[in-house]
């Protein structure tokens, strides 16, 4: 799984999104560097900042996924012949999962 990493730029005071594999700024350190050196998606304009200016956000397509599955899964159980209650479990699972990691993100920085 991966999370959106998210940087404002200061012309358009806009986020862009960042897609990378690393889930701590260690890693992501080792991935990228320690400035981020991109084009502005909406503005076109050079921004360079610091990982430690970077916050991440829930994956909210992974979320969606989770209650699609539960959903099938649900159906799939009802025909049968009984409704499992622990289907609604996996969307929550998935949720809190995803905001323990971004989270855990969003606390760690990295001294120069």
């Amino acid at each position: 799984m991966k999370l959106h990493y998210y940087c404002s730029n200061p012309s358009c005071k806009k986020l862009n999104a960042i897609k990378v594999k690393s889930t701590n700024r260690y890693d992501l350190k080792q991935e990228i560097g320690l400035e981020i050196n991109d084009r502005c998606k909406h503005c076109s304009h050079h921004t360079k900042r610091h990982i430690n200016r970077l916050h991440a956000s829930l994956n909210y397509f992974i979320i969606i996924g989770g209650v699609v599955l539960a959903a099938i899964i649900t159906i799939l159980i009802w025909d049968l012949g009984f409704v499992s209650t622990l289907t609604g479990t996996i969307p929550i699972a998935i949720w809190m999962n995803e905001e323990k990691r971004a989270s855990a993100f969003n606390k760690i920085m990295i001294r120069d």
